[in-house]
């Protein structure tokens, strides 16, 4: 059963003044990574909240892990509740990626039972409706609620060694086609992508606009993509982050996906520079 996936700017305006809404600001930047809070500073949908990627919904990078692992989920379920998010909440992200950033949080938080959806075309759609944007901080209610995170839909390093051999599922790359082919490495130490990945880069799934596809065209690019895989289909990027746009997009065509190996190219980069370490050895 697909997941709700979007909301329009014109309906998060009529329901902006709904007590149980709750609406996160995920804007962020690779980049940059200050951009983001003085970005939302500058001006934000009103009543929204800041959530920073590298921090909120990230833990800490090890040696072994990719750029973005989850976080602790006590340090989550803490933010969840600091953000105010209770178990009647409607929660809306945003970001003004297309949603790329902002998918990371819909990832997260929906499979803990909540009700999240992306604002279709971010922050820019709401602008360009017309729609009031203010600079003004909103400090939340927390929560009475606490959720007890879990997250059933990660895979692991481990699970993609073990599919190698088993075959039980299909990768998929959310990553640019050249990154993919290694062309175009900037962000990890090994370029290529991990053998027997298909590619989907994310920026795919979205018209010119910024604003995703409708349904039926995403379901005929989705279809045409997998054609004959007869196994469910794991999304993997750079680092967790955008692979979870491809999930958010797969949804909206109606089709089931859910799963992210959330450790993606930048730990598999790592595993591959820990091998060539040892062969040289």
């Amino acid at each position: 059963m697909a997941l709700p996936t979007l909301i329009s700017a014109a309906q998060l305006k009529a329901v902006l003044s709904q007590s149980d809404l709750v609406v996160l600001d995920c804007r962020f930047y690779l980049n940059d990574l200050s951009k983001g809070q003085q970005e939302f500073h500058k001006g934000h949908i009103p009543g929204a909240v800041f959530v920073d990627l590298h921090h909120d919904l990230a833990g800490a990078e090890t040696e072994t892990s990719g750029r973005h692992p989850l976080p602790d989920a006590k340090a989550l379920s803490a933010s969840i509740q600091q953000w105010g998010i209770e178990p009647s909440s409607q929660v809306v992200v945003y970001d003004d990626m297309g949603g790329a950033f902002a998918a990371r949080a819909w990832w997260m938080l929906v499979q803990q039972g909540i009700e999240v959806m992306v604002l279709d075309g971010g922050f820019p759609a709401w602008v360009n409706a017309g729609y009031d944007v203010t600079s003004v901080k909103t400090t939340a209610t927390p929560a009475k609620y606490s959720v007890d995170v879990q997250f059933p839909w990660f895979i692991s390093e481990e699970h993609v060694v073990t599919n190698f051999e088993s075959g039980q599922f299909q990768l998929i790359d959310a990553r640019a086609q050249d990154r993919f082919q290694g062309l175009n490495e900037t962000m990890d130490p090994v370029a290529g992508h991990i053998p027997g990945a298909l590619n989907r880069p994310f920026a795919d799934n979205l018209r010119p606009s910024g604003q995703m596809k409708s349904p039926d065209v995403l379901f005929d690019e989705w279809s045409a993509l997998l054609g004959e895989v007869d196994v469910p289909v794991v999304y993997y990027c750079g680092s967790g982050v955008t692979a979870c746009h491809n999930v958010l997009a797969m949804n909206h065509a109606g089709l089931e996906a859910k799963h992210v190996y959330v450790g993606s190219w930048s730990q598999w980069a790592k595993r591959i520079q820990r091998q060539l370490a040892l062969s040289d050895a």
